[in-house]
């Protein structure tokens, strides 16, 4: 024990040093672990959005309609690659089909990208197609493209919300 000691304590540069290296070394795994963390790739500016909060839903023949607010902050978005998955209790999601166009209708831009923004910004109507056995919840999920770091192109979950009206706060 007190060889190690010594050893140590006479090798200690080269000891700090080695430790140093190791972490640089270890660092870009490190970071792809942590990336893989929604709070991380938020508190980043890696993913295309933030500050998405759920305003209102309505569950309706055929589907639910949400909408809410969010704020832009890079990328893309693919319009054909805005999925939805719905969710069962004690059972697997299902995927689903999201259909915009009703936002489409309201604003005029089809096919349009928004652009970045400091604004918090409407989003929807959205209606969330599902045919069948009543689910629990749903989630929208959403690829970009041309991000500016990478991944250059990532897919995010956007919002996600119970099967059931929701009323905005008054």
């Amino acid at each position: 024990m007190n060889n190690t000691k010594v050893a140590l304590l006479s090798n200690a540069p080269m000891f700090f040093a080695m430790v140093f290296l190791g972490s640089i070394m270890a660092w870009p795994q490190f970071e792809a672990t942590l990336s893989e963390n929604r709070w991380y790739r938020d508190m980043r500016g890696l993913t295309p959005f933030s500050l998405v909060q759920v305003i209102q839903s309505e569950v309706i023949e055929g589907g639910i309609v949400v909408h809410g607010v969010m704020r832009k902050d890079r990328c893309d978005v693919i319009p054909d690659l805005i999925r939805g998955r719905v969710q069962f209790e004690g059972k697997a999601s299902k995927r689903t089909t999201v259909d915009t166009s009703p936002e489409d209708r309201i604003t005029g831009l089809v096919g349009v990208n928004r652009a970045p923004s400091e604004e918090v910004e409407v989003w929807g109507p959205w209606v969330i197609r599902w045919e069948g056995e009543k689910p629990d919840g749903w989630r929208i999920f959403v690829t970009h493209e041309n991000c500016p770091t990478p991944p250059h192109e990532q897919t995010n979950l956007f919002a996600s919300g119970p099967w059931s009206d929701v009323t905005p706060e008054e």
